[in-house]
């Protein structure tokens, strides 16, 4: 390779990377800042991902893509309100009964404390500051608060779906007139982005569902207060990676050491994590053919940015964003290399600059 190529593809990839940071630059700022219009239009884009299967299941018996948006809407507008009055109940049912759970906590803290293994004591008084059937209830509320706010925003995201899906009809031929020669290029992102959207809401949606009932009829079999909460609280966090189950756990197996004997906490504690083990090691790929092809630690990265940019909607939304941040990468040579390092399982020939390369 001659020196002017080599400094002529020094310059692409320097003019390469000084875009990429200023459009990211760029795009932290824009999604802070203007988060109360850009967080309910991505909300919007993906519901609309979510219902566009049911709705054209429907659209195919009834004839009508309209009539089959606003029923799809409808249930799950119905959804969401019979599941609020049912959440609040379980967190009202949950409260009064703090002041009763207190002392038992307290009680149980202090047996821990007297116990003696191999001659040393349990210190828990920092526990008791940390973590307390207080504490617990006051974050729970607190959750349940941020989803009441995100609820109450649901007509500005169903404003954005009815423009996004009266524009889904014309939008395509729109972009292959103004760009005939990428029209394939921005209709192959836009399927795969569609697809591994689709597949990762209906499969999360399931094993989340999945979990979620068997941790209810568990919780509610070993009579622990607030069992639909938490089972609400598991539903939601799983689509939280690596974390949202742990944290999940943490208030029914608190309640269950209160309230149980050691064999019933025992069994909570199993269940629980069988539970969790079961849908999310063997179930989901099953679904789902295969895991995230993303990093661990990029993952977590990323629900970090998002929880510090949208709080908990960002954290939910982080994983499918990073889907449609890869795709787009994947979708130029130029990024390629940064969707690569993105990869949890990159490939297994990469062109090293010294192999011949393949015919």
């Amino acid at each position: 390779m001659s020196d002017a190529s080599r400094l002529g593809t020094s310059g692409l990839r320097l003019r390469t990377t000084t875009n990429l940071a200023v459009l990211l630059f760029v795009s932290v700022l824009a999604i802070k800042q203007l988060a109360a219009i850009i967080q309910p239009m991505v909300v919007a884009v993906f519901l609309f991902f979510a219902v566009r299967p049911p709705a054209a299941w429907l659209e195919r018996r009834i004839g009508h893509p309209l009539l089959s948006y606003t029923g799809v809407m409808l249930a799950f507008l119905g959804v969401i309100i019979l599941v609020s009055q049912i959440l609040f109940s379980s967190l009202s049912g949950f409260s009064s009964e703090v002041p009763s759970l207190e002392p038992k906590f307290n009680d149980k803290i202090n047996w821990l404390e007297e116990l003696e293994v191999f001659g040393y004591s349990i210190d828990l008084e920092g526990l008791q500051t940390i973590l307390s059937i207080e504490e617990i209830n006051r974050l729970v509320t607190e959750f349940i608060g941020s989803l009441a706010s995100f609820t109450a925003n649901m007509l500005t995201v169903l404003i954005f779906l009815a423009f996004i899906i009266l524009e889904a009809e014309s939008l395509p031929g729109r972009v292959m007139a103004a760009f005939p020669n990428e029209a394939n290029r921005f209709d192959n992102i836009a399927s795969k982005a569609e697809k591994n959207i689709n597949v990762y809401i209906k499969t999360k949606a399931t094993v989340a569902f999945g979990q979620a009932l068997v941790a209810w009829i568990a919780l509610y079999a070993f009579n622990i207060p607030g069992a639909f909460m938490w089972a609400f609280l598991v539903f939601i966090l799983d689509f939280i990676p690596y974390l949202g189950a742990l944290l999940s756990f943490v208030p029914p197996i608190v309640l269950a050491f209160i309230q149980l004997p050691f064999a019933g906490f025992i069994a909570i504690v199993a269940i629980l994590m069988g539970n969790q083990q079961l849908w999310g090691s063997f179930v989901e790929p099953q679904l789902a053919g295969q895991r995230l092809d993303m990093s661990p630690i990029v993952l977590l990265f990323l629900v970090a940015f998002w929880y510090w940019a949208w709080g908990l909607t960002g954290m939910i939304l982080g994983v499918p964003l990073a889907v449609i941040m890869k795709i787009l990468l994947e979708s130029d040579e130029r990024t390629l290399p940064i969707a690569i390092m993105l990869s949890r399982n990159p490939p297994s020939s990469v062109d090293d600059g010294n192999s011949d390369p393949v015919a």
